[in-house]
């Protein structure tokens, strides 16, 4: 049975923690997504090669960078740069670890299933303003995180994050054993785009690439109504607004959001979008996956990284009426024959 009920929770005023010189925004937990999803928005203030040592999770891993630079190490691949709009995707059980090279670096790191969310949330202290933390924040106590960490699926392999620093000899990582499914990393100007309702659908994670697990996409949506009332019967959604204002329909009620919000919308919600700005930029997490298959059939290719000319026949794609509708129905959605009030 769902319980989960959609969500908004916007950066500013989300519960925030502080541990290892970061300050920890929770933007979804496992207790308000019936234990799907969790996100965490993170400002790493100090920088300078700061990050976690060569661990895995039981959970798949997703961190997307908003600004500043890190280096990832992951399932063999040591040294990968990531700066501003660049997506990460560790499946689960991938050995990984990486470095903070700016100093005010944001992260959001989201995890399916949720977990990690209780360690963090655990072995940090409440802060008390919405900011990095001052200096003297103790770190936690070793027995703990070693508790947690067992708990929620974190496992030490050439140290345990939260107790040793980042240095030389305990980031390098190793291939899984017997893995199908890899880590990558994405950026929106190197991925398959698509023009589609007005915008520029860039694919940073397929289905394919993540087992199944999850569709991550980064929009780039015009002025206007992008969806019109509907209800995924199969799978939840997710959007983190990067810049621009929305409003939301979710359920009986009409939600406004701007840059920082996370929305987490459950199977069986009635939800539309419209974007009120001349532009807005979200990032847009389908679980399980599949979103993007149906999205190279609805949407036409894009030649280039810009929206789209509505009034230019190729870029607008023009598909079978039966064709969407079987393809809406192949991934359950349900379009609902009300009058949006978003119009």
């Amino acid at each position: 049975m769902v319980t989960a009920r959609a969500i908004i929770t916007h950066a500013h005023d989300a519960p925030a923690y502080w541990q290892i010189g970061n300050l920890w925004r929770t933007m979804a937990t496992g207790v308000q997504t019936d234990n799907v999803f969790t996100l965490l928005d993170q400002i790493v203030h100090s920088g300078g090669g700061g990050g976690p040592c060569t661990h895995t999770h039981t959970q798949d891993e997703g961190l997307y960078v908003v600004s500043g630079k890190c280096t990832f190490n992951a399932g063999g691949n040591d040294g990968l740069p990531a700066g501003p709009g660049t997506f990460v995707a560790i499946p689960r059980l991938t050995e990984h670890s990486f470095t903070v090279d700016e100093p005010d670096t944001q992260l959001l790191n989201f995890y399916l299933p949720a977990g990690f969310e209780v360690l963090l949330t655990g072995i940090s202290h409440p802060a008390d303003r919405n900011e990095p933390p001052p200096p003297g924040i103790p770190l936690p106590p070793p027995h703990l995180v070693r508790k947690l960490a067992a708990d929620y699926g974190q496992t030490a392999v050439l140290g345990m994050p939260f107790i040793d620093k980042a240095r030389p000899g305990i980031m390098s990582t190793n291939p899984t054993p017997g893995a199908t499914i890899f880590p990558f990393t994405a950026h929106a100007k190197d991925v398959p785009s698509y023009w589609y309702k007005d915008g520029l659908w860039s694919v940073l994670g397929s289905s394919k690439q993540t087992g199944g697990s999850y569709t991550m996409l980064q929009l780039n949506l015009r002025k206007g109504v992008i969806s019109s009332p509907h209800i995924y019967n199969d799978h939840d959604e997710v959007f983190y607004i990067l810049g621009g204002d929305c409003t939301f329909l979710l359920g009986d009620r009409i939600e406004e959001c701007t840059k920082g919000a996370l929305v987490f919308i459950p199977k069986g919600t009635p939800s539309s979008l419209r974007v009120d700005s001349e532009t807005a930029m979200m990032l847009n997490i389908h679980t399980p996956g599949g979103f993007d298959e149906a999205l190279e059939q609805l949407g036409q290719r894009a030649t280039e990284s810009r929206l789209p000319n509505m009034g230019d026949p190729a870029e607008v794609k023009q598909t079978d009426a039966r064709l969407r509708n079987m393809l809406l129905d192949g991934l359950g959605i349900t379009n609902i024959a009300v009058t949006d009030p978003l119009s």
